[in-house]
């Protein structure tokens, strides 16, 4: 074969390797994208909520993909609570707290699916620990409320 053959095939297969290199980083990119916005548009209604004298909504939220299964709430610090018994609240508890941020109480179940695995939420609190909300659909449905003596926003299922 000729030396032109050879290189022209040459840079066929690298501009074909560069094209799939792009678009798996451009996946990612959106991925992180979509997650953080997430994040960031419930930060927005739990301050909203926290700024207000008292309010009551749930938060619709989407961008999470079809692999995530819940969007948990846990001080990964503390014990896990008594009336979180069955197996799968275990397993979700046990899972989170490997190789997680202490500081961070807002996480994304399964974690290896999850471009964002764990996020920092100011000024909430729950009941159970972990809590976790399923994500139907890639949307997932939290209930954001506050009232007039509350000094911290309660986060529940809807």
């Amino acid at each position: 074969m000729p030396f032109s053959v050879i290189f022209s095939l040459f840079l066929i297969i690298i501009f074909i390797a560069v094209a799939f290199y792009a678009i798996k980083h451009f996946m990612k990119i959106k991925c992180t994208s979509e997650f953080g916005m997430f994040i960031e548009d419930f930060r927005d209604d739990v301050d909203k909520a926290w700024k207000s004298q008292a309010s009551d909504f749930t938060f619709k939220g989407s961008g999470l993909g079809s692999r995530i299964e819940y969007v948990c709430f846990a001080n990964l610090s503390e014990r896990q609570t008594a009336n979180v018994i069955d197996s799968k609240g275990r397993d979700v508890f046990i899972e989170l707290r490997k190789n997680s941020n202490y500081k961070d109480n807002m996480f994304f179940y399964p974690r290896r699916y999850a471009c964002i695995a764990s996020a920092y939420i100011a000024h909430i609190k729950f009941d159970e620990n972990p809590m976790c909300i399923a994500v139907k659909d890639g949307t997932a449905e939290i209930r954001i409320r506050k009232g007039f003596y509350d000094s911290l926003v309660t986060i529940s299922r809807p």
